[in-house]
């Protein structure tokens, strides 16, 4: 049975022969970058078998293992054992959740029109004096220029080394390579030296090449002794100074060097102001804009003086804001060894280049002591003098920004031009207690604001940011009258913390500089907290159940043992659950007959703000939708004190949320200092690092392994600019929303020649054939009437008896620039049947859901678009479309026959998620053959479980099996944004 859209698919097979294909299909374990996997070079040829058929895997799926052993674990973990269902959970007499007497969920149009302007081109307000950020002179050389007249024998474009493959091994050897043993041992073979043309004969002397004649780009490690408590502690540390110049004048990022503040508005009247890098957000205007005293513009904030401004103070002054990090990390699994390193970079380098590890854009500044300083017995004495220690530390680090923070230094950039930098403490990014530490609040407060740690729960007491002032006159006192010091400053709400680093920085308010922590405060504290609220209001095991059965998804990872029995969860964990962690509580039932309307509205506003608060920009009216996420939050946040799962909310990290909207206008948004990018660190800068020693005396083994790589790297990037030349100048990108993304399909199909009876039979596209003739009449003759339509479909023979399938549709992000990047698979589309491994373990078929293009859908919301399963991706060979098609030329390449849910309707009133259901007419499914390039992208559907699951669905049978689904807007990013 079909119409003018397709026919339909009802059958389900229980009996397949499935295909002998190797295809990658654990993608839906988490986002990856395709370095991460090792693709093979050689495909397949394999035979099915009723008849011969060539089948060339395509050029992402695994060898006969990784992939399809995931799926095969999963597979058996699907019929594994679990709870059995509590009989009472079925009787009770539930009144639905789906009360809408209490706060609504906010329009999706308001939503939608608040965004309209995330992406766009801004209005540009220059800052008005001139001077900010201009150049002094040019130098007469360039960095690039200047390292060469420093290098021996550089007329060799290979210098120091010999030759191209001498340069390359080298670069291998202390990049990519084994250890230095291992290297020796290597170059020791007989012949090898020679036959490669080697300068060096082993990583001694390898070794001595790069420490003697490698130019240093970025400073030395200094070993120093910082006395506390009469009591020496090493610390291993670079000038700070150094490593801003190091940073500044990279030539990789001299042409996006952000040298004056300006503000951006998203309307040419300039009412509506938008916030991205740094440089938009109104600290850097504020340091540089006067000498008189200026208010936050915000009623939650009190007044702040600022010390005489850059700007009346010296005129074409360039503030370098100065971004550190420091946080405590494990460097082995099992002897308890740690480091503590601190990071830094400046504000100049976008955030664009500053969130990716690959450039380099922060600097390993040092580490500090780990000493747990166990001969002081007395518990207070000790965390008094590690604070003291980590002050101490950080205060002989930070002692060169001093001067030139307040009357300029000459800095140059990679190109060559000179400008006055101040370098400025603007951010410190860190966990809480890091912050406690920097800070010196007492635990359980919060770091920024006075309010009492007693009302933290509270949203409306007004907050303030802790008075700078005052507490610099208490920390003053420590040199005149020990118990007047010690009084002062718990007056203020601080430790009596000996001579704090921040204390003397100029510009600099460490209070304000503590920025939002979406890892800790909202995966690792909030969410986290969350999800245990739920695994207290409901059934552990019907939550378990629930995970278990939710259909695959590129951007979902399967917890096919639940989510109830993790421990040590991660932050990445953490956001993994939290992609489908509304849609599977939807209509679980709560103790006691209580209505979950509340618990549902609490969880959706929760999320709302985890995700506003990751947008890479914002605008004044986006802000107000972040603020109304914690409104709503706290409404119906009494929701789990009448559960009896907490007595108040008196959370830092929750309160925290109240600054996020000021802590954005402020500094940009929060991808400009999320502690994930120095999480990430940790393992290229400690514990690589620690493993490349022999684990005694580590730390000057350490700081050494890590200069000769960063003098590797750099002398590559030099290498390259010799081969290629300088790069060609880039226009600076608007704020990128990730709303564009790019098709790509492989070269070769997975299957070349798939007869038609198994495009039915074990792909389950069961009117294949009537599909295509009616595609094919639409495409010929767009004006028909359906019943002529009809009629002439009958009568189109299909030239062919097999097709070409492909199992795998890929996505790829394309900037603003219109720029793709094809290293990074950010979205894909399965269509899969079923199979056996290599161990003869059947797979189940996959077919996943797509948003598809009808035609006039927009860059968001869902107008225009439709939800489809793929069932199968092909193509036709160059004959059957000329056969087919009026214009050959003009017919789409690929082709999927996909099944159709209904249209979008309204979303939920509680949860705000859209509900969707198959189209079936006549007891079959409706189904079209679509051009592949209508696909916008795929989309995960959560099932409507009802009260229980029932326990016969898997995850490879719940969409056939259930009747209606959620529209997961959670799934992504990317869905969030364009799922409205």
């Amino acid at each position: 049975m079909d119409d003018d859209h397709g026919s339909t698919h009802s059958d389900n097979h229980d009996t397949f022969e499935p295909y002998l294909l190797t295809e990658f299909t654990g993608d839906y374990f988490g986002t990856y970058n395709e370095e991460d996997f090792e693709w093979p070079e050689i495909r397949r040829v394999m035979e099915s078998d009723s008849e011969t058929q060539e089948e060339d895997e395509d050029e992402d799926c695994d060898e006969l293992g990784d992939g399809d052993a995931i799926a095969a674990h999963d597979a058996e973990l699907e019929h594994g054992w679990e709870l059995p269902v509590d009989p009472a959970s079925q009787d009770i007499d539930f009144p639905g959740s789906e009360d809408v007497s209490l706060q609504p969920q906010p329009c999706h149009a308001e939503r939608r029109q608040a965004e309209a302007p995330l992406g766009q081109h801004p209005t540009i307000e220059k800052f008005p004096r001139r001077g900010a950020g201009a150049p002094l002179h040019c130098a007469a050389t360039t960095a690039f220029t200047s390292y060469k007249d420093k290098l021996p024998g550089s007329e060799n474009i290979w210098a120091p080394f010999a030759s191209r493959v001498d340069y390359e091994v080298a670069k291998w050897a202390k990049l990519r390579g084994a250890g230095s043993t291992a290297f020796s041992e290597l170059l020791a073979i007989d012949g090898l030296h020679d036959a490669l043309g080697l300068s060096y004969r082993n990583s001694r002397e390898l070794n001595q090449i790069i420490d003697q004649e490698l130019p240093c780009r970025r400073p030395r490690f200094k070993h120093e002794e910082i006395i506390v408590a009469n009591e020496a502690f090493d610390v291993y540390s670079r000038d700070i100074m150094e490593c801003v110049k190091a940073l500044y004048s990279d030539p990789d990022f001299s042409q996006h060097l952000l040298h004056a503040p300006e503000r951006h508005y998203v309307d040419s009247d300039k009412t509506v102001r938008m916030y991205h890098d740094l440089h938009t957000g109104k600290w850097w205007w504020s340091t540089q804009a006067s000498d008189r005293k200026f208010m936050l513009p915000t009623s939650a904030y009190c007044g702040l003086t600022i010390q005489k401004e850059l700007e009346t103070k010296k005129r074409g002054a360039t503030v370098i804001p100065i971004i550190l990090s420091s946080d405590k990390t494990q460097v082995t699994m099992f002897r308890n060894k740690s480091a503590y390193p601190v990071y830094m970079t400046i504000g100049n380098i976008p955030k664009e280049i500053r969130r990716k590890p690959s450039r380099r854009a922060w600097i390993l500044l040092a580490y500090l002591p780990t000493a747990k300083l166990e001969h002081i017995t007395n518990k207070a004495a000790r965390r008094r003098t590690s604070t003291n220690l980590f002050h101490a530390c950080l205060r002989h680090i930070l002692e060169p920004l001093r001067v030139p923070g307040e009357d300029g230094v000459a800095m140059a950039s990679g190109d060559g031009v000179v400008r006055r930098g101040h370098p400025i403490l603007a951010c410190y990014s860190a966990d809480y207690p890091e912050q406690l530490l920097t800070t010196g609040i007492k635990s359980g407060e919060c770091p920024k604001c006075d309010v009492p740690r007693d009302e933290l729960g509270c949203p409306d007491i007004p907050v303030k940011l802790r008075d700078l002032v005052a507490i610099l006159a208490a920390l003053s006192l420590v040199d005149e009258d020990y118990g007047m010091w010690t009084r002062a400053c718990q007056e203020c709400g601080i430790k009596p913390v000996f001579k704090p680093f921040w204390e003397d920085l100029p510009h600099a308010n460490i209070f304000q500089s503590i920025t939002p922590d979406v890892l800790h405060q909202l995966y690792q504290g909030i969410i986290k907290h969350l999800i245990e609220w739920i695994k207290e209001a409901y059934s552990e095991a019907e939550i378990d159940a629930r995970c278990r059965r939710l259909p695959p998804n590129h951007n979902i990872r399967l917890f096919m043992k639940g989510i109830s029995s993790l421990s040590r969860v991660s932050g990445t964990e953490h956001n993994q659950i939290c992609r489908f962690l509304l849609g599977i509580i939807i209509d679980i039932r709560l103790p006691g007959n209580l209505d979950s309307a509340r618990l549902i509205r609490a969880v959706r506003a929760i999320l709302d703000f985890l995700y506003l608060a990751q947008y890479p920009c914002h605008t004044d009216q986006t802000l107000n939708l972040l603020d109304d996420a914690l409104t709503r939050f706290h409404n119906n946040k009494g929701i789990f004190v009448d559960l009896g799962i907490r007595a108040n909310f008196n959370l830092p990290k929750l309160h925290f949320f109240r600054h996020y909207v000021h802590m954005i206008k402020l500094y940009g948004t929060t991808d400009n200092y999320n502690t994930e990018y120095t999480e990430r660190l940790h393992i290229d800068l400690a514990k690589d690092a620690y493993r490349a020693t022999n684990h005694k005396d580590e730390y000057p083994q350490m700081t050494l392994w890590l200069e000769r790589r960063e003098k590797m790297l750099w002398h590559d990037k030099f290498v390259q600019w010799r081969l290629a030349g300088d790069p060609p100048v880039q226009d600076r990108l608007p704020p990128d929303m990730d709303y564009r993304r790019a098709l790509k399909m492989t070269k070769h199909p997975t299957a070349k020649r798939v007869p038609l009876d198994r495009i039915i039979c074990d792909y389950g596209a069961t009117f294949f054939t009537e599909a295509l003739a009616r595609y094919v009449v639409r495409t010929n003759q767009p004006t028909l009437s359906a019943v002529q339509l009809e009629r002439e479909a009958a009568h189109i023979v299909l030239p062919f008896q097999t097709v070409a399938t492909f199992h795998r549709v890929k996505f790829h992000t394309i900037n603003a620039s219109g720029y793709r990047d094809p290293t990074a698979t950010i979205d894909s589309v399965h269509c899969q049947p079923p199979r056996k491994d290599n161990k003869g373990h059947i797979i189940p078929g996959r077919f996943d859901t797509v948003l598809v293009n009808e035609g006039d859908g927009g860059t968001t919301g869902v107008n225009g678009y439709r939800v489809a399963q793929v069932r199968v991706v092909f193509t036709l060979t160059s004959h059957a479309a000329a056969a087919l098609f009026r214009t050959p030329a003009k017919a789409p390449t690929h082709f999927a026959y996909v099944e159709w849910f209904t249209p979008f309707g309204q979303p939920e009133a509680n949860h705000g998620l859209y509900k969707i259901s198959r189209v079936i007419r006549n007891g079959e499914r409706l189904a079209s053959i679509i051009d592949i390039s209508d696909i916008r992208r795929s989309v995960h559907l959560i099932p409507k479980f009802g009260p229980v699951v029932p326990r016969e669905w898997t995850s490879s049978t719940v969409l056939d099996l259930c009747s209606s689904f959620f529209v997961n807007s959670f799934s992504d990013r990317h869905a969030y944004l364009t799922i409205i």
